[in-house]
């Protein structure tokens, strides 16, 4: 059944991490990365829905990336595959680190379309470190606290029952 509340809140969530890319792009793109917006990669491991929302906030928020379509592609190919990963995983420390496994996709896509000669184990690497630093380090003590609050994680769960009794 098609269901309008999940729908609107996948697109809420594509649209943010669009917005948080976009707007420090100077942390966003390139071989140094520390997008902001991937913190919201651990929405994955609470409901399968921000799998495609958050690939698609992805090939958006690459549309503006150096690489072009390329990026929009082979990035939005690692988010997904990192996005499915969390998903399966039963353990939130476990989930936060596919992104940094799966960066090597993004450390390949800079070795072969950079205009300058960029070492592939370093950019891979300098990646890896960013994806665990925003995710693991940062975002995981976030969703810890975050998950706290029952308001919350019914948002996240789409357990709308809950949050229209609390209202």
């Amino acid at each position: 059944m098609f269901d309008t509340k999940r729908l609107t809140r996948a697109g809420l969530v594509a649209a943010i991490y669009v917005v948080l890319t976009l707007n420090f792009p100077w942390m966003g793109y390139g071989p140094i990365q520390f997008r902001i917006s991937e913190v919201m990669v651990l929405l994955a491991f609470f409901d399968p829905i921000y799998i495609g929302s958050l690939t698609l906030g992805c090939a958006i928020a690459n549309l503006a990336s150096p690489f072009g379509i390329a990026d929009v592609i082979f990035g939005s190919f690692a988010s997904f595959i990192s996005l499915y990963m969390i998903n399966k995983s039963k353990n939130i420390y476990i989930a936060s680190i596919w992104p940094a496994v799966f960066s090597f996709i993004i450390g390949l896509e800079i070795y072969f379309l950079s205009s300058e000669p960029v070492n592939f184990f370093l950019v891979t690497f300098q990646i890896m470190l960013s994806e665990l630093v925003i995710v693991s380090f940062i975002g995981v003590p976030i969703f810890k606290m975050l998950t706290k609050n029952s308001y919350f994680l019914n948002l996240i769960k789409g357990n709308t029952t809950n949050i229209n009794q609390n209202i």
